[in-house]
């Protein structure tokens, strides 16, 4: 990417060479497959573009021409030109916001456009189930009453760093790096696929406690010295939901909530998806939808009471 005039305006035959730089970008970050449906969604917008002003500059596409892509889409954007399906307008998107944060981090434009833009909502899609802010502190809240610092380690690390529960109990006291400043943890998770989760200072902490109590023996034994079972999982933390009076609460639950706290926190949506280890950004998509709890909270506003 060096070199290039990203004031550069682009026209239909120029379009190839920065296709093929979004494209080793996605390559190098192992996005599989999807790769070309990526570049294919985001070519399509720009010819879109090129359409509608003759011509494409990078750092002139501001909000509204995704919005306005959008309804196109919705409109257009389909087979033999009739409105796209919701799912194939979302994954359009996904790609630009994908293509623009790459943008962004190459310092090729100040501000992206598309972070702030809405996904078209799919009501027949079922939303996972997560907690909501004071559900979480409940809950945090029981663990500390009644457990013990690998209670809070285990939780802690479902909330903070969106473990599944057998990579949970799969970890090893080498999977984990933590400075006073910095951690991770490396996970072998779904489909032999190895991925490093990093620790924020709240977990860190958490788990610094742990590591100190037991220095020897697996990271979360249970109560024989042997490595916590999946199952042990389970009953823990539905024990605590129990108490913290929370009805259907999994260790799944917690995995849920991380993804959505990281998306209402503003980070992007391939970072996430990184972070949990998700095949595809369709499923991390889908903590960009509201919540039961999110659209009772929107019609209160409209209440006259």
């Amino acid at each position: 990417m060096m070199g290039r005039d990203w004031n550069e305006v682009f026209s239909s035959d120029k379009l190839e060479p920065l296709m093929k730089e979004f494209e080793s970008y996605l390559r190098a970050t192992d996005r599989g497959r999807s790769v070309r449906a990526y570049v294919g969604d985001v070519s399509r917008f720009i010819k879109w573009s090129i359409s509608k002003y003759d011509s494409f500059t990078i750092n002139a596409t501001s909000p509204l021409d995704l919005v306005e892509y959008r309804t196109y889409m919705q409109q257009n954007g389909g087979h033999k030109g009739y409105g796209a399906a919701p799912a194939t307008v979302n994954r359009a998107l996904i790609s630009l916001k994908i293509f623009f944060s790459w943008l962004k981090r190459e310092g090729q434009i100040k501000d992206n456009p598309s972070e702030d833009i809405k996904m078209v909502a799919i009501a027949s899609t079922p939303v996972p189930r997560w907690l909501t802010r004071s559900q979480q502190a409940r809950l945090i809240r029981a663990v500390r009453q009644y457990g013990g610092i690998r209670d809070e380690a285990i939780v802690g690390l479902m909330l903070h760093a969106g473990l599944r529960v057998g990579e949970l109990c799969n970890a090893k006291r080498g999977d984990l790096y933590i400075t006073a400043k910095s951690g991770k943890i490396c996970i072998t998770g779904k489909g032999n696929k190895y991925r490093e989760v990093p620790l924020n200072s709240t977990i860190r902490k958490i788990l610094s406690g742990l590591l100190t109590k037991y220095p020897t023996g697996p990271l979360f034994p249970n109560k024989h010295g042997k490595g916590i079972s999946t199952r042990g999982v389970f009953k823990m933390v539905t024990g605590y939901a129990y108490i913290a009076k929370i009805e259907g609460v999994t260790p799944h639950t917690l995995r849920h909530t991380f993804c959505k706290n990281a998306i209402d926190m503003g980070i992007s949506i391939d970072q996430v998806a990184a972070m949990a280890g998700h095949s595809s950004l369709d499923v991390t998509k889908r903590y960009t939808a509201p919540s039961q709890d999110d659209l009772q909270k929107a019609v209160e506003k409209m209440s006259w009471e």
